[in-house]
């Protein structure tokens, strides 16, 4: 028999352990404020948020932003309603706050309460900006000042700023050049730019931005932006100058002669032949290639033989503004001569040579080949003039780009050495080649890199960043039913154990 009692105070036991001791849940979840494809809720738009409690017996309320409490009353522009909803438990109470024709001033923090527990949910309405009145295209003369102009209106009131090239305008910026100013009219706010002074360089897009914010949600807000294109009227420039243009070409072979300026309004082209009394002769239409989509470019391609070679051409650039011209020559191509002298230059972070031919070079260049070796013979010149000696050098290319060309008045250009290790003596010779061929090295020239000065890191100790750690590991919070379950099961033990020492006793 006194098993039978052990079986019942362990099952009794155990009931008050697993249902007597389990505490009434309690608790809210609200749905996540959404709003499609958009950061807002547009005015005028329908919108529910639902408050859902796990206890079909909790009463929950929702609250306006101002702390009263939203009625139960359908058929209102704002209300409560209660709804079941299914849930992992069956069918569990929600309370949705309904918002049909939302306006701006329904934004805000709503509550969802229930006892001490409260949740909140934060929606923002906004009526979207609109930019009225305003001219999307501008021209002005150069030398002359300019106001751009924008309005908009909106609900919350637009701030209107100005931005060009993703970087905003302001009067700070350059008091010179721009002049920002915004004012209210009856169409709205208007947002006004004056650039003083216009420059060819003016010319592009401006964005007028208009931001709208709230102060009762943060980051509830829009940001629509118009562009405004501004034209500047200015006769044809040619990007690399006036200065006549080298035109390399091999025997036979077509070379074509791109000429491409900047005007407004776009310019047009005409191509002349020189001729040797100094006339011109004019090339029919026909015979020029006009590449609208690659810069607004007129080429004319002629063939390189002995009778082209040294032949001036003209290229003519017009618009309303003015005129513009630039001369091309056709030169044979040919590998280029030795070079004359290689002299280190100053650099800031890296050695820099100054490649120099004594004579004309009328020749192109697409790439400088430099050999190095370090010295370790005191500056002994004669052992660095053996071939032998360059067998065993480094070697490092220097590719040119199309905007990099030899100086035809001093038959120089500058051209930085890489891989050169920091106060250490080298010698140093160089080569110059293109599609034709190359020229043979230049004589050894003695260099000496400076320091390169390298910048202060900060660092923090390992033992100061492990003693002001915080511990990785947080520490997790038992729930009331998991604790009150432990203390009864344990209880079971104590009891059983008492009861069997009990009947002993008896015994």
């Amino acid at each position: 028999m006194k098993w039978l009692f052990y079986v019942i105070v362990f099952v009794y036991m155990f009931y008050r352990a697993v249902y007597g001791g389990k505490i009434v849940e309690h608790g809210l979840i609200v749905e996540p404020v959404t709003y499609g494809d958009s950061d807002y809720l547009k005015v005028g738009e329908h919108k529910t948020i639902s408050c859902k409690a796990p206890n079909r017996f909790q009463k929950v309320e929702w609250f306006y932003p101002n702390g009263s409490v939203v009625k139960r009353i359908p058929g209102s522009r704002v209300f409560a309603q209660e709804h079941f909803v299914q849930s992992l438990r069956g069918r569990a109470p929600a309370l949705v706050l309904t918002i049909t024709k939302a306006m701006v001033q329904d934004t805000g923090v709503y509550e969802c309460r229930s006892g001490d527990e409260v949740k909140e949910a934060a929606l923002c309405v906004v009526e979207p900006s609109e930019f009225v009145g305003t001219t999307t295209e501008v021209t002005a003369d150069l030398g002359r000042s300019i106001t751009l102009s924008c309005q908009a209106k909106g609900d919350p009131e637009p701030r209107l700023v100005w931005d060009r090239f993703g970087n905003f305008i302001t009067d700070e910026d350059s008091s010179d050049k721009y002049k920002v100013m915004t004012k209210y009219n009856i169409q709205g706010f208007e947002g006004l730019l004056t650039i003083t002074s216009l420059e060819p360089e003016d010319s592009g897009v401006y964005s007028c931005v208009s931001i709208q914010e709230s102060s009762q949600v943060e980051e509830c807000g829009h940001i629509q932006r118009l562009n405004i294109t501004l034209n500047v009227n200015y006769a044809p420039i040619f990007e690399d100058g006036n200065e006549t243009k080298l035109v390399y070409g091999r025997n036979n072979e077509q070379v074509d002669m791109i000429c491409s300026a900047a005007g407004f309004p776009e310019p047009t082209y005409r191509w002349f032949k020189e001729l040797s009394d100094d006339s011109l002769l004019e090339f029919d239409k026909k015979q020029i290639k006009f590449n609208e989509g690659e810069g607004n470019q007129a080429v004319l391609s002629v063939e390189a033989s002995a009778s082209t070679y040294g032949q001036r051409f003209k290229c003519l650039a017009t618009n309303d503004q003015g005129s513009s011209e630039k001369y091309f020559v056709v030169l044979k191509m040919e590998k280029p001569r030795r070079i004359s002298e290689v002299a280190q230059v100053d650099g800031e972070d890296k050695t820099v040579l100054n490649i120099t031919w004594y004579d004309i070079a009328l020749f192109p260049v697409t790439t400088f080949e430099i050999q190095y070796i370090q010295d370790k013979n005191e500056g002994n010149r004669r052992l660095y003039s053996k071939e032998s000696t360059w067998k065993r050098s480094n070697l490092s290319e220097v590719t040119l780009s199309e905007n990099e060309v030899i100086d035809p008045e001093t038959g120089g250009i500058i051209v930085p050495v890489p891989d050169l290790a920091v106060e250490t003596a080298y010698w140093i010779r160089v080569r110059a080649t293109n599609e034709v061929g190359e020229s043979p090295w230049s004589d050894p020239e003695f260099v000496f890199t400076s320091v390169e000065e390298e910048e202060a890191t900060t660092t923090t100790e390992s033992s100061e960043e492990s003693a002001d750690a915080e511990p990785s590991v947080k520490e997790g919070n038992m729930n009331e039913t998991t604790f009150y379950g432990i203390f009864f099961a344990g209880g079971i033990f104590v009891v059983a154990f008492v009861c069997m020492f009990a009947m002993r006793m008896v015994k």
